[in-house]
């Protein structure tokens, strides 16, 4: 049965792929969902950073602020 989801072909070191067969294995499921959960983290993992270095880039600046009581009422 065809599926509607993107699919890619990844090619790995031994030592990588014995890794993610081990906690696949431990985990008892698939090395694909095993593949794309990490993946989803790591993509949450760099959008933190991205938006962390735009946070220390405001506040590295000289700006009045609004502070936090008066912005959430």
């Amino acid at each position: 049965m065809p599926t509607a989801k993107q699919r890619i072909n990844i090619t790995l070191e031994d030592e990588l792929f014995l890794v993610l067969k081990k906690i696949a294995d431990k985990a008892k499921q698939s090395l694909s969902s095993v593949s794309l959960d990490l993946i989803k983290r790591s993509l949450e993992r760099e959008e933190d950073i991205y938006f962390s270095e735009i946070a220390d880039n405001r506040l590295s600046q000289k700006r009045k602020r609004v502070a936090h009581s008066k912005a959430w009422k």
